[in-house]
């Protein structure tokens, strides 16, 4: 499931890492700009899986992202014919 995550890094982290039976996948990366309370870091989407489970999200994380452009496609075409 997707968690808010962050690091204490100014490097953006992978948006995909495996280590052993784990995977762990990033996405929706937000740049936070250092402060005086805080150093420059990341905010992101973050799920950490096994290998298992990856296996049945991946094939169909790729089926939401197509449907998800193809919507984006439509609204756009919509829009330009108003």
């Amino acid at each position: 499931m997707w968690k808010r995550s962050e690091n204490s890094d100014p490097l953006k982290p992978l948006a995909h890492e495996e280590s052993g039976n784990n995977v762990i996948i990033r996405r929706n990366y937000t740049a936070v700009p250092a402060t005086e309370e805080t150093a420059a870091h990341w905010t992101y989407d973050e799920w950490q899986m096994t290998q298992e489970q990856y296996a049945i999200f991946e094939p169909l994380n790729a089926v939401i992202e197509e449907q998800a452009d193809a919507l984006i496609e439509l609204a756009e075409l919509i829009t330009e014919g108003m």
